[in-house]
């Protein structure tokens, strides 16, 4: 994962504490993970003059893009975070090798944010920084900061919550439970946090930040004929049609087989991994390293020309459906 490693701090002192009662109510909202000794700790602060309306529970937005720009809302949650508990965070992941789109971390809208269940003191952090976010408001909303900064699912010590499944409260994640050992702590989710945001959450338009309730942006949608979505340029109001996975043809080439999965992901300067390799293959590239850097962008060029296509340097999805049609999709 690409994750920006920043230094745990000293523990900051004059943040808002969180009352020995808000922590008797952890066991109801975070799974397995109560602080010991019952002593406060710190939360997150909460802006003040926020509106009387509040944000509905976020369905589930699905990802759709390999689009790795730093969104504001989940930058400002992560550090928000860090500013509480001196702790680390991760952002965006690597979407370049990945032949669907199965991570909100592909298209920015993942936070990882680092505490360990096994260290007591990070165990109660956990506890508090999630019974901030699902508690009751002083109005009596239900999820309240949650439901503000559009947090859409949360997975933490082997379980899992959804805005969009709120009355299971916390349920099993994957088969965690069969799998106690440090190994898996990772997969589990036991050493870090994992909030996924709605995209008015990941692009900062919720209430928390600006005291104004967005509506329900469904995101980017993926055409029919490609696999990837092209990433997000303004808020989308409808929700997106479903189509079914694009599959390469019987008979197809090698190289078509490579190029429908990762049909209509973006790819640009500066990237690198197995797509890259993928339209370097496509275009003419010798050798093809997997790196995205000038000699990609002149040939990309020289192939988008030759197929009557704007020389951008970048794969667009003008040019995946260019490069399908010249290896035989139909």
């Amino acid at each position: 994962m690409n994750h920006p490693v920043l230094p745990r701090r000293l523990r900051t002192f004059g943040l808002l504490l969180a009352t020995v009662a808000s922590l008797a109510i952890v066991s109801a909202v975070a799974p397995s993970a109560t602080a010991g000794g019952g002593a406060a700790v710190a939360v997150p602060p909460t802006p003040t003059g926020l509106p009387v309306a509040i944000e509905g529970l976020s369905p589930y937005v699905p990802p759709t893009g390999c689009d790795l720009r730093t969104r504001t809302g989940s930058a400002k949650l992560a550090k928000l975070i860090q500013a509480t508990y001196g702790n680390t965070y991760g952002l965006s992941r690597t979407c370049t090798s990945a032949t669907t789109p199965s991570s909100e971390h592909f298209d920015g809208r993942a936070i990882d944010t680092f505490f360990n269940v096994r260290n007591a003191t990070e165990r109660a952090e956990a506890s508090a920084v999630l019974t901030w976010l699902l508690a009751y408001d002083k109005a009596g909303n239900r999820y309240a900061n949650a439901r503000r900064l559009g947090v859409m699912y949360i997975i933490w010590n082997d379980k899992m919550w959804s805005s969009y499944r709120p009355a299971e409260g916390w349920r099993p994640y994957s088969t965690c439970a069969d799998t106690p050992s440090s190994a898996y702590d990772t997969a589990c989710h036991r050493n870090h946090i994992h909030l996924s945001l709605s995209w008015e959450g990941a692009n900062g338009r919720t209430s928390f930040w600006t005291k104004t309730v967005a509506p329900v942006d469904w995101g980017p949608c993926r055409p029919a004929d490609l696999n990837w979505s092209a990433g997000q340029a303004t808020p989308n109001a409808t929700r997106c049609p479903s189509y079914p996975a694009v599959k390469a043809p019987a008979g197809a080439s090698t190289l078509l087989k490579q190029l429908v999965p990762r049909s209509g992901m973006v790819l640009r300067p500066g990237m690198s991994g197995p797509a890259v390799t993928t339209l370097q293959n496509a275009i003419g590239v010798t050798p093809a390293t997997g790196t995205f850097a000038s000699v990609t962008t002149s040939r990309l060029k020289t192939w988008q020309t030759k197929h009557g296509l704007g020389a951008t340097g970048i794969a667009y999805p003008s040019t995946w459906r260019a490069l399908l049609a010249a290896n035989g999709m139909r």
